[in-house]
């Protein structure tokens, strides 16, 4: 029962932030209280306070952990540059599943979502065409990334991340800013949006079951 945690989000007030968004967080105004029946359901603006924390922190550690591999993936043979389709990296804005699903492994256009940001990775077909990714083109692979099980049936899947207890909360955020940040060191920055993450508050909680055997712990 995802009620039995009480989240002090505040708890996360340790990851730092930049002299910039130190500034820009001084002149907007105090974020809107959580709902007293609400102790798990942070509201939005208190949800991309705590992304943009763990996106700098995984872009941190990332950072740390690939450069002293920087010299071994130089050396590596680099795939020969993809054919890209006419609209690559064209902005598609908001969209739904219906529309994310046009742009499979089977279209010279593919997308796939993470955690609701949308990503053209139409230029490694040898991966998302053809490849060992193929399953996730035109899908979310959100929960994929957080269990660790990169099946298609794990794909789009929604459930609320911050509806757990603190630990989870952070391993969990973790993750997916790890895999954000990848994919936009390899991409550029996303294309579009996936509608279902404008409500991400209304998802319901996970499946203790799954919680409990995941992984990625």
């Amino acid at each position: 029962d995802p009620k039995r945690y009480a989240n002090d989000y505040s708890r996360f007030d340790h990851i730092e932030d930049s002299d910039e968004e130190k500034e820009t967080k001084d002149e907007e105004p105090p974020p809107e209280p959580m709902h007293p029946d609400e102790p798990n359901n942070p509201t939005e603006e208190q949800r991309k306070e705590l992304r943009l924390k763990f996106m700098k922190l995984s872009r941190k550690m990332i950072k740390d952990t690939t450069g002293s591999l920087k010299e071994t993936q130089e050396s590596q043979e680099k795939p020969k540059p993809a054919r890209l389709p006419k609209d690559h990296m064209k902005v598609v804005g908001t969209i739904d599943l219906q529309q994310l699903a046009k742009y499979s492994c089977s279209n010279e256009r593919m997308l796939l979502s993470c955690y609701g940001d949308i990503f053209d990775v139409s230029s490694r077909p040898d991966l998302y065409g053809w490849g060992p990714k193929s399953w996730q083109a035109g899908k979310d692979i959100t929960w994929s990334v957080v269990t660790g099980k990169e099946k298609p049936e794990q794909c789009n899947r929604f459930y609320d991340v911050f509806k757990l207890d603190p630990d989870h909360i952070s391993r969990y955020l973790t993750l997916i800013c790890n895999r954000l940040v990848t994919l936009q060191d390899e991409f550029g920055k996303p294309v579009g949006r996936l509608d279902k993450f404008l409500n991400e508050r209304h998802f319901p909680a996970a499946p203790q079951e799954e919680i409990e055997e995941c992984k990625q712990q």
